[in-house]
């Protein structure tokens, strides 16, 4: 059964701040900045692929002491620090699994799903209990329980690394006597600064009071009871199932926060009982500062020291082992320990990931299609992207290998060309022990941070080695067999065009490739795609690029919300999913270009479902 955004879509139909199902959404006509094709293309294609996205699915332990959340009104670096919805991820990749297990191309011929890249992103701050529960979801063949947190006496049962060692820091011996049921942690609450989506008080933080003149939003924000204490009761997935999946890595699977090296320091921290629960008036002041004055990375420098060197206030909470930061190739090494396939789910395509924790590998499906999986994160810090020389060079050979075979190349990333910008050099104290390529020769997507301009492309043909300030989109356009570039990062729904710039004037179109970007799980609109790749067989090729919604209703369920703006929700993991695509549509952080959801992360009816045609690099 086709269950994609071409039959239906979710939008706020009649503006009251509740989602509802809307129109489906068909292709326009044929997007052609990077070739042509017939009318008769739909009687002479032949499919070559047709394979679905997941990306920034952010599953997150929202009770971590690594999470920073009383740091989200500053705003900067700080803006993804709280999000009402964010204990929901586990139910809400639980509700994209079954929606693209149960997905069939919306092109004739019908054709179900044949496996599925998820780009990055895929937990929220690399720990081990976070990686198994994605793990564990996709895979669809052991209960989940969402929660965190042990207390006194009680051993770690389920949400265990399998592979990965037990921590290097041991817990605290104190922490049995110090925390109680009553140190559960449930948000950012009581202050009076953020929404509580379980039961306001009519006094939330800035645009989601229940008092209309109160409220950013055009209508009321309703409240779910008890949702603290639903989102963390656990389930049994029924994931992907038969359905391969293939891992690729995030800033936030290799980074604490996205941002900041594992150490030793951020471990202790995130197994024990303490959680920083602000910071002193002078340290505020001095990360505010910097935040205004677009010093962003001086700002994430003094949030570590101050949370490693003791200057944090903190509350107790219920330790938990399981919550320990993985390195890089502990993160890798967890996806041997799985039910689904293939076993490694990527990695195993290049064993040395095992040792080096690099997470890039490739892997032909047919004849015909390679695909190949790139590991952006910059391992010395931030949230930048780049690819170091190693990678690189291994990139040009594998493209190389498929320009002389005649395959078509579909790469897939975290970061997009554009957020692949980070310098080697870190700001940070230390640089970590998260493992990785800390190589300060990187490449970038289309230029450093600090620059400008794109970089001129200065080679055309395949065959010559990378030069050292080559960017990913040069080498990708110096490379025929390269028609797309999938990622995600940006949190949006964005599709772009590079062209392969003609030798001369006479020359015909020569094609190029598509950055295909998607949005989040995390955030509105909470989406995913599916692309199928054909064969026109008239010079042409076309990828049709659809999005998805997870299969949680748009309406939570329960009694509409009174004028005071209270809610009543189910238990159901459907409910949960629902409830939170709805928080995400209403947060203060949410991006919307119009009051019915339409445009911002959304993307534009361009960026959504298209068919993106790219001349066939090996008709002739």
């Amino acid at each position: 059964m086709t269950r994609t955004t071409v039959e239906r879509s979710i939008l706020d139909v009649d503006a009251d701040n509740r989602l509802e199902p809307a129109p489906g959404e068909r292709y326009g006509p044929p997007r052609e900045e990077l070739g042509t094709t017939t009318s008769s293309r739909a009687r002479t294609r032949e499919r070559l692929i047709f394979f679905g996205q997941l990306t920034d699915t952010h599953v997150v332990d929202e009770e971590s002491p690594l999470r920073v959340e009383f740091l989200d009104k500053f705003r900067g670096p700080f803006t993804s620090a709280y999000r009402p919805q964010e204990g929901l991820s586990p139910q809400v990749l639980e509700e994209m699994a079954e929606q693209m297990r149960n997905t069939t191309s919306p092109v004739p011929p019908s054709r179900p799903i044949e496996l599925v890249m998820t780009t990055g992103d895929n937990t929220d701050n690399t720990q081990c209990n976070e990686t198994r529960w994605m793990i564990d979801i996709l895979d669809g063949d052991r209960q989940v329980n969402p929660d965190s947190g042990l207390m006194a006496g009680q051993q770690p049962g389920g949400s265990n690394c399998k592979v990965a060692p037990e921590p290097a820091v041991a817990v605290p011996p104190a922490c049995d006597e110090r925390a109680t049921p009553d140190d559960r942690y449930d948000g950012v609450r009581g202050a009076h600064e953020y929404y509580e989506p379980d039961s306001s008080d009519g006094e939330d933080g800035p645009g989601y009071s229940p008092r209309q003149p109160e409220n950013v939003r055009s209508s009321e924000v309703r409240d779910f009871p008890g949702l603290y204490q639903h989102m963390n009761e656990p389930f049994k997935p029924t994931g992907l199932r038969d359905v391969p999946w293939y891992a690729v890595f995030g800033n936030h699977d290799g980074l604490i926060q996205g941002n900041q090296p594992r150490n030793m320091l951020l471990e202790a921290l995130a197994v024990g009982c303490e959680k920083p629960s602000n910071l002193p008036t002078a340290t505020l002041e001095e990360i505010e500062g910097y935040i205004a004055s677009g010093d962003e990375e001086a700002a994430l420098v003094v949030l570590q020291n101050a949370l490693t060197g003791g200057d944090a206030e903190t509350m107790v909470v219920p330790p938990d082992p399981r919550r320990r930061p993985l390195r890089k190739h502990e993160w890798i090494a967890e996806h041997f320990a799985t039910t689904g396939f293939p076993v490694g789910h990527g990695f195993e395509n290049r064993p040395a990931s095992l040792v080096d924790g690099q997470g890039y590998y490739h892997f032909d499906k047919g004849g015909r299609v390679r695909m190949i999986a790139l590991d952006t994160v910059a391992e010395t810090g931030l949230e930048e992207g780049n690819i170091e020389e190693t990678q690189f060079q291994w990139l040009h050979q594998r493209l190389e290998e498929a320009d002389d075979q005649g395959r078509y190349a579909l790469l897939f990333a975290h970061h997009s060309l554009r957020t692949m910008g980070q310098p080697a050099v870190s700001p940070f104290p230390t640089t970590g022990d998260q493992g990785g390529d800390p190589s300060p020769l990187v490449h970038y997507g289309l230029r450093s941070r600090a620059e400008s301009q794109d970089r001129e492309c200065l080679l055309r043909d395949n065959a010559t080695p990378p030069y050292p300030d080559e960017t990913l989109k040069c080498l990708l356009l110096r490379h025929p067999s390269a028609i797309a570039f999938v990622n995600g990062h940006e949190h949006a729904n964005r599709i772009t065009p590079f062209s392969r710039p003609p030798t001369d004037s006479a020359n015909p179109l020569l094609g190029g490739f598509w950055e295909v970007n998607t949005a989040s799980h995390i955030d509105w609109p909470q989406q995913s795609r599916v692309l199928d790749v054909f064969d026109n067989h008239d010079g042409s090729l076309s990828i049709f690029a659809t999005i998805l919604d997870h299969a949680a209703p748009p309406e939570p369920g329960g009694p509409d919300a009174p004028r005071e703006g209270q809610g009543v929700s189910g238990e159901a993991v459907k409910r949960m999913a629902s409830i939170s695509r709805e928080l995400s549509f209403n947060d203060i952080d949410a991006s919307h270009n119009d009051a019915d959801g339409n445009g911002g992360a959304r993307g534009g009816p361009e960026d959504r479902n298209q068919e993106l045609v790219v001349r066939d690099p090996f008709a002739d």
